[in-house]
C-alpha cells in the first residue's frame, strides 16, 4: 500500500474518531477536558501549517489538518461550558502554561525562519528547537487529559480512541514510507501513536471493569 493510500486511510479514522466523540460528548457519555482540547486546538493547528511550509506531502498533512480543524470544534464546545477557560488545578495550570511558551518559542522561531533572519550556518539549531518544543508540546497538552482519565477512566470513552490509535499507526507507516525511520516527522505519529494507545487501553479496561458497552 503506498503512502498517499495510507494517509488518506489514516485521515479518514481521525475523522471518524471525532464523529464518534462528538456524538458521545452532546450525549453527555464524555467529559472532554476543556485545557486539553484548547492545547490540542492551537497546536495541531500550528503544527500543520509549518509541516505544510516545510513541503510535507499530502500523505502527512491530511491527518493534522482534518485534527486541526475537528479541534478546534471540540475544544469551542468544551469551552462554553466552563465558568473559566484557565485551568483551575495548579498542575494544569503549569501544563498550560508551560505549553503556551513552547509554542510561542517554536512559532517566533518558524517566523525567524521563513524571515531569513537566522544566519544558515543555524538553521539546523532552529530545526531542532522547532521540534523539540513541539514534541515536548504533544504531553504538555495531553496532561490535563491524561491526569483525569488516570483518576476518572469513565469520563471517556475507549473507542474513539482506539479509532485515533489506528489512524496514528497509518501514519506512523506512511511516514515511514515517505521519509524512512530516522526523520523528524517520524516523531510526531509515533509520539500520539502512544499517547492515544494509553488511553485507548486505560479506557477500554475499565469499560470492561463496569461491562460497559463500546459502541
Amino acid at each position: 500500500m503506498e503512502a498517499l493510500q495510507l494517509g488518506f486511510i489514516a485521515a479518514f479514522l481521525q475523522l471518524s474518531g471525532y464523529f464518534f466523540y462528538s456524538s458521545k460528548v452532546l450525549k453527555h457519555d464524555i467529559i472532554p477536558n476543556p485545557t486539553s482540547w484548547l492545547m490540542f486546538a492551537y497546536g495541531t493547528t500550528f503544527l500543520a501549517i509549518i509541516e505544510w511550509d516545510r513541503d510535507a506531502s499530502f500523505a502527512l498533512l491530511a491527518l493534522p489538518v482534518a485534527c486541526s480543524f475537528a479541534s478546534i470544534a471540540v475544544a469551542i464546545y468544551a469551552l462554553r461550558g466552563v465558568r473559566s477557560w484557565f485551568p483551575e488545578h495548579r498542575a494544569d495550570r503549569f501544563s498550560f502554561g508551560f505549553d503556551v511558551f513552547l509554542t510561542l518559542v517554536y512559532l517566533s522561531t518558524w517566523l525567524l525562519l521563513i524571515s531569513n533572519l537566522i544566519a544558515e550556518g543555524q538553521k539546523d539549531v532552529a530545526d531542532i528547537v522547532i521540534l523539540a518544543c513541539w514534541n515536548i508540546g504533544v504531553l504538555t497538552a495531553f496532561f490535563p487529559l491524561l491526569r483525569q482519565v488516570y483518576k476518572h477512566p469513565e469520563s471517556e470513552h475507549a473507542t474513539p480512541w482506539i479509532i485515533w490509535t489506528s489512524a496514528y499507526a497509518a501514519l506512523t507507516i506512511a511516514t515511514y514510507l515517505e521519509v524512512g525511520a530516522f526523520n523528524e516527522l517520524m516523531l510526531y505519529p509515533l509520539i500520539n501513536l502512544v499517547v492515544h494507545g494509553f488511553i485507548a487501553i486505560h479506557t477500554a479496561r475499565d469499560h470492561i471493569k463496569r461491562g460497559v458497552s463500546f459502541i
